[in-house]
């Protein structure tokens, strides 16, 4: 079979490789299953940080960079963290699976430290809300 397609199973006709349905006979294809945090968790973008309260879980990436030979070099947070509290410049918080520890969150004006050279610019953050369960409607 040529790179970039698949065949259905029940007929044998070749589709390209993000087909959901076979063209010919109509059967759907399998597709990887999603994982339980797929399937549980929603993630919510456009909210307002100073809104979050302790014990809320976020993902967190951007931030502060430094410039190095020309290439910015990464200096935020990356990764799942829970709200512990909030400062006037940002969001403390404990990280979560591989990101353990403490973490300031900096969520303040855009700036370059005149010490160390540091661009400071907002971390990109999202809230992680568990999915309610689905209601079965019973008649």
């Amino acid at each position: 079979m040529p790179r970039g397609q698949k065949t259905c199973a029940k007929c044998g006709t070749v589709t390209g490789p993000r087909a959901f349905v076979c063209k010919n006979c109509n059967t759907h294809f399998a597709f990887k299953a999603k994982s339980k945090e797929q399937r549980t968790t929603k993630l919510i973008r456009n909210f307002d940080w100073r809104e979050l309260e302790q014990g809320d879980a976020i993902k967190v990436t951007g931030g502060p960079y430094f410039f190095h030979n020309g290439e910015p070099v990464s200096m935020g947070y990356r990764g799942k963290f829970v709200v512990e509290k909030l400062d006037e410049k940002g969001i403390c918080a404990w990280g979560i699976g591989k990101n353990t520890g403490f973490a300031h969150i900096y969520m303040g004006r855009d700036m370059q430290d005149a010490v160390t050279g540091v661009w400071k610019v907002k971390h990109k953050i999202m809230k992680i809300k568990k999915k309610e369960p689905k209601k079965v409607l019973t008649t």
